[in-house]
């Protein structure tokens, strides 16, 4: 089987392009499989070739070119062809790890513009399973964090870090990827985003950065500047910043934000992935509602920072949220 017959010849000869396309393609397909495996224990009454048309009609529509390539007959040829796509997944990264950084930038960014739009379609269909009360059987969450890769986000070097007791903030240290927003939050909030050239994003506990490496490939038009409490994980993300020509419109600061002393730049976007202690979140959170009395401004939350702003939303009258994923993403607007 050669999952790349119809487009690429070989890694080598391949555009950046292509083997961006090839990449969401085959990670997709890595999930997809497996979503295949979990249907047809579901629906053991069924045919597996009736179950495999069904799906290729629909969830998976977008990966129907690959279909004449697989042998989904058994559960045995399909575990094969989950491995194939593991390796060749494997494989293209490092080729494409070896390239110019330029040849990488836009490999991410075609990567990412593609990943969007399945994203898009995950929400579409969560939504129609929602009002038949049902629940869509695949998630595209984890799926492409192979990206991190060519990001050089080295989650390892969390590894022995020690948080002193003196410090109340959430610094997750050990989590590995668990400390990033997904690529679908960030891709699902800056498709419902009407950024504009000369927007300010604000992300308010940055980690490695992968918020801000996003946007700042997606939108360089928009000034980003990430804060975050751990100095390695700000190097890591200056690192890549450099590495794919963005300073000029990505910028990540070590820094403590519960510091009284330190006052948080206006922006019109501001993220957070639940980064806080109660006190910390009280004293930024002052800050964004004094910015919003006078200007428009959106929190995008992630997780239980959602909680947070739901208060703001019931004492200072801003817009009921734009809710993702059963609400653990949100968008917050002053009016």
């Amino acid at each position: 089987m050669n999952l790349f017959a119809d487009k690429i010849v070989d890694f080598k000869n391949a555009s950046s392009t292509e083997m961006a396309h090839a990449f969401v393609d085959i990670a997709f397909l890595d999930t997809a499989l497996t979503y295949l495996l979990d249907e047809q224990w579901l629906h053991k009454d069924q045919e597996l070739a009736e179950i495999v048309t069904s799906l290729f009609a629909r969830e998976l529509a977008s990966l129907d070119h690959l279909r004449s390539q697989l042998d989904l007959s058994s559960k045995k040829s399909i575990r094969a062809a989950q491995a194939e796509a593991l390796k060749t997944q494997e494989d293209l990264l490092l080729f494409i790890k070896i390239r110019a950084d330029q040849e990488q930038k836009i490999f991410l960014r075609e990567a990412l513009q593609k990943m969007s739009g399945l994203f898009s379609f995950e929400t579409l269909l969560q939504n129609e399973r929602k009002v038949k009360n049902e629940h869509l059987g695949f998630s595209l969450y984890r799926t492409f964090d192979g990206l991190d890769k060519i990001f050089d986000l080295d989650y390892e070097a969390d590894i022995g870090m020690k948080q002193d007791l003196a410090v109340k903030e959430r610094l997750y240290e050990g989590a590995g990827v668990g400390v990033q927003s997904g690529y679908s939050t960030v891709l699902t909030a800056l498709k419902n985003l009407n950024l504009k050239a000369g927007d300010r994003f604000i992300d308010l506990g940055s980690g490695y950065g992968r918020v801000g490496l996003v946007v700042g490939l997606m939108h360089p038009e928009v000034d980003f500047i990430g804060y975050e409490y751990v100095p390695h994980r700000v190097d890591i993300s200056k690192h890549t910043t450099e590495r794919l020509e963005m300073t000029n419109h990505v910028h990540f600061q070590t820094q403590d934000l519960s510091l009284k002393e330190f006052h948080i730049p206006e922006a019109e976007i501001y993220y957070m992935y639940d980064p806080f202690s109660e006190e910390t979140y009280g004293h930024v959170l002052s800050q964004l509602i004094k910015f919003s009395k006078y200007r428009k401004i959106t929190i995008i939350t992630k997780g239980n920072a959602r909680g947070w702003l739901l208060d703001v939303v019931r004492k200072e009258g801003w817009l009921s949220p734009q809710e993702f994923d059963s609400g653990n993403l949100c968008l917050f607007t002053s009016r």
